[in-house]
């Protein structure tokens, strides 16, 4: 075809170029015109063949990147709350654990009392990662800048950190699963403060070395599987020794009226600037509901911190702990938990305490955490060359 269009420019080019007078230069304009009638609609058959062949690989990289996002969009969604994959400059880094699968020899499956007290050496053993490092956990990690989830199913918690996506995965069911997060964080102003959490099953904060809150349907440190020992536990923490409160809030009718409310936890002293080593560590137990949420409340001393069990309408608005400008926005985490074709929300997507929206900024400092050896071995080493020690999500 290429030769024919040549010819066609070659006659044409002949014809212009003939002086206009000649008598046979109608002739040649129409061989000309003739022959452009050919190449044009050979060229038009031609077109409509590479047309569709271009629209058909048009089409099919459409797909193909629409696929891409869809994924994209729900693994975007799936970070809410548990942390993101992508380097955040300030948060927290979570890693994943299986307590039910055991990966080394002699290490046994762990159910029920048994992750409790798991747990519990954990915490016996400083938050010694090694505890946890007989049993599976997946190569990814999540950078969380804080920690608020309203209730939902626990099968969440393996979805959000990439379980069972691949065939060759190893299957982790919503029961019996622990996730801890570390980091150094530098403390925006000075004073006296202390975390207001709760945790479905358990939630754990461990401030410059200490474990300052343990709340939730588990007590590790107790040996608390049930609720059988609930008041007993209120009563030590509401108590003239402790001087703890459970507040209430219209938002957590739930946990009011199982729990109590969501209690305070030991108070401590930080100075503005300083920089304090913190881990959290959330736990589902039985595989039914799952949430958590993380507060900090500033009072003026640990003797006239509030104590007792505060009623909704009583309650002070807290500040929501957090590590950068974010904050939980309660729109994209209803997304995040109905993407695809899963629904993760419980009875209403409620137990959402309120938070101030100018709440204060912990800035995490990886530098520090790095030197203070937070990322040991078995948490995995910290590098500025991948995502929070671990892989990204596909």
């Amino acid at each position: 075809m290429n030769k024919d269009i040549f010819k066609a420019l070659l006659l044409g080019a002949s014809v212009l170029g003939t002086d206009m007078a000649q008598a046979d230069w109608t002739d040649g304009l129409g061989d000309l015109w003739d022959d452009a009638g050919k190449v044009g609609k050979e060229w038009g058959e031609k077109g409509k063949e590479w047309g569709k062949e271009t629209w058909d690989k048009a089409k099919d990289e459409w797909n193909k990147a629409k696929e891409r996002w869809d994924n994209l969009d729900v693994n975007y969604e799936l970070m809410q709350a548990f942390g993101g994959d992508v380097d955040e400059e300030s948060a927290l880094i979570g890693r994943f654990y299986d307590l039910k699968q055991p990966i080394r020899e002699g290490a046994k499956a762990m159910h029920r009392q048994g992750v409790v007290e798991k747990i519990r050496e954990f915490d016996e053993k400083k938050w010694d990662q090694r505890v946890f490092a007989d049993y599976y956990s997946p190569e990814v990690r999540l950078y969380a800048p804080y920690f608020y989830l309203p209730r939902c199913k626990a099968s969440y918690g393996p979805e959000a950190f990439q379980c069972n996506e691949q065939e060759d995965d190893r299957k982790v069911a919503p029961s019996g699963w622990v996730v801890v997060y570390r980091g150094v964080v530098t403390a925006p102003e000075s004073g006296f403060f202390r975390f207001v959490g709760m945790g479905d099953d358990t939630l754990m904060v461990r401030f410059n070395n200490k474990l300052v809150l343990e709340a939730g349907w588990s007590i590790p440190t107790r040996g608390d599987m049930v609720l059988g020992t609930k008041r007993t536990y209120q009563e030590e923490m509401i108590s003239n020794k402790n001087k703890r409160a459970f507040y209430q809030y219209k938002q957590t009718p739930h946990w009011n009226r199982v729990l109590g409310g969501i209690p305070a936890g030991e108070v401590f002293k930080v100075k503005k600037g300083e920089k304090y080593p913190i881990e959290i560590l959330v736990s589902e137990i039985p595989g039914n509901e799952f949430g958590f949420c993380l507060l900090v409340e500033k009072v003026k001393s640990p003797g006239t911190a509030p104590r007792g069990i505060v009623p909704a309408d009583k309650s002070p608005e807290l500040a929501l702990f957090r590590t950068n400008e974010s904050k939980p926005d309660f729109s994209a985490i209803e997304r995040a938990l109905t993407v695809g074709d899963k629904d993760f929300r419980v009875k209403g997507f409620m137990e959402g305490p309120p938070f101030k929206d100018d709440s204060p900024v912990w800035k995490v400092d990886y530098a520090a955490a790095q030197e203070q050896g937070i990322f040991d071995s078995i948490f995995g080493m910290f590098r500025n060359d991948n995502t929070a020690m671990g892989k990204r999500r596909k």
